[in-house]
């Protein structure tokens, strides 16, 4: 790693090149969760050269990570998960990272990870059954497997009651919906397919690659394309739902008779 000494009016700057971009990157994060950041705020709350800032800046704006105007810098959503991965590829903290993505943009993320993997996805999935009304964050079709992703920005695993809790009602909803496959066969997109395995996961920005409790897995986001490569081997080990999907029958159209 190359270390620059640069004495400027403000004293001696130490510059470091993969910590300064993790620097910057989660600091546009954080400040452009509400909005837009001021690039002479940006340089006095870091205490870097104008020369360092100015060259990241410059590379982020020409990869698309962001857009600059005057002194502004803004990012959109999907340029905020770009940023995401970017600053957890140059080592910056998972936790940070994670809390500086709000609830929808972790999974947009997710959903982008699967879609990156061959399935297609629905986030936020609604349905009807036994009564009351639930949600799955993210549903990734690929056939046979129907993975309902719960989208968590706990790290620590699932050690604590909290996580435990959400695991539990994870699985629920994912048996229930299993049971109700042919309601939703039609909307869900898999109408042609004779059968399906409904497989409830978690999925965090932990380091860890795999957690397992209940027999249901917690798996870090950017692991998730190798636990899919690997999908069809850890079914033994996970909880999973096999189903018969009834043949789609379309309703009648009812005849309207003019008067």
């Amino acid at each position: 790693m190359c270390v620059n000494f640069y004495n400027g009016g403000s004293g001696l700057y130490l510059i470091l090149n993969s910590v300064t971009q993790r620097t910057i990157l989660q600091y546009i994060l954080d400040g452009t969760k509400e909005g837009a950041i001021d690039l002479n705020d940006t340089r006095e709350s870091l205490v870097i050269t104008e020369e360092a800032l100015q060259s990241i800046i410059e590379q982020l704006e020409n990869d698309g990570l962001i857009k600059v105007k005057g002194d502004l810098v803004s990012a959109s959503v999907e340029q905020r998960i770009e940023l995401a991965v970017r600053a957890i590829k140059n080592g910056a903290d998972f936790e940070k990272v994670s809390n500086s993505l709000g609830w929808l943009e972790f999974e947009e993320l997710v959903a982008r990870v699967f879609r990156e993997n061959g399935y297609n996805t629905m986030s936020r999935y609604r349905f009807k059954a036994e009564g009351r009304r639930w949600e799955i964050d993210v549903l990734a079709i690929s056939y046979p497997y129907i993975v309902c992703a719960e989208c968590k920005h706990y790290t620590s695993g699932m050690g604590n009651s909290t996580a435990r809790n959400i695991i539990e009602i994870h699985i629920e909803k994912t048996e229930v919906l299993s049971k109700h496959i042919g309601e939703v066969a039609k909307k869900i997109g898999v109408q042609g397919w004779k059968n399906a395995v409904l497989v409830p996961i978690t999925l965090t920005l932990s380091p860890t690659k795999m957690n397992i409790y209940r027999r249901m897995p917690s798996v870090s986001v950017f692991m998730l394309p190798s636990f899919l490569d690997e999908f069809s081997g850890y079914l033994e080990r996970i909880i999973n739902y096999p189903v018969d999907i009834p043949e789609y029958k379309p309703k009648p159209k009812q005849l309207r008779l003019g008067v």
